[in-house]
C-alpha cells in the first residue's frame, strides 16, 4: 500500500481552522524524516540484494566445492583400488618368481646329487678295477711271468 506523499498534501482552509503555518513546520521534520527513511529503505533493500547475490555466488561456490571433494575422494579410492591391485600383482608375480627360482634350484640339487651318485658309483667301479687290474699283475709277478699273457687277457674279458 503506497502512503501519499507528505509534501504533496495540501489541507483545506477553513475560517476558523489550524494555523497553516504551524501544519506546515511540523510537517516539514516529518517529511524529511519520511524521505530519510525512504532512502534508508531503499539503500537497504539494494544491499539485501547484493547479499543475496553473495549468497548465491557462495553457495554455486560451495556446490563446485562438494563436486570437486567428491570427484577428488573418488579420484583417491580409485588410486587407492589401483595401487592395492597392482600390490597384488607384484606379489603375485613375486611369488611365481620364487617358485620358479625354488623349483630350479630343486631341479639343480637333484641333478648335481645324481652326478655326485654316480661319480660315487664311477670311483667305486674304477677302485674295483684297479683292485683287479693290479691283483692281476701281482699273480703276474707271483708266476714269474709264465702264463702272464694269457690269465691277463682272461681277466680283462670277466665283466
Amino acid at each position: 500500500m503506497e502512503t501519499p506523499d507528505i509534501e504533496e498534501k495540501k489541507f483545506r482552509r477553513r475560517l476558523m481552522g489550524l494555523d497553516p503555518d504551524e501544519v506546515e513546520a511540523f510537517l516539514r521534520p516529518l517529511c524529511e524524516e519520511n524521505h530519510r527513511i525512504q532512502e534508508e529503505n531503499q539503500n537497504l533493500r539494494k544491499d539485501i540484494e547484493a547479499r543475496e547475490s553473495e549468497i548465491r555466488e557462495h553457495r554455486e561456490r560451495e556446490k563446485t566445492i562438494r563436486a570437486v571433494l567428491v570427484s577428488a575422494q573418488k579420484s583417491a579410492e580409485q588410486i587407492k583400488s589401483n595401487a592395492e591391485r597392482e600390490a597384488r600383482l607384484i606379489i603375485s608375480e613375486a611369488e611365481v618368481k620364487a617358485e620358479g627360482l625354488l623349483n630350479e634350484a630343486a631341479n639343480r640339487l637333484a641333478r648335481m646329487e645324481q652326478e655326485i651318485s654316480e661319480l660315487r658309483r664311477n670311483r667305486i667301479q674304477f677302485g674295483a678295477r684297479m683292485r683287479s687290474l693290479l691283483d692281476s699283475f701281482r699273480q703276474i709277478l707271483d708266476d714269474d711271468g709264465k702264463d702272464a699273457p694269457r690269465k691277463f687277457e682272461e681277466k680283462q674279458d670277466q665283466p
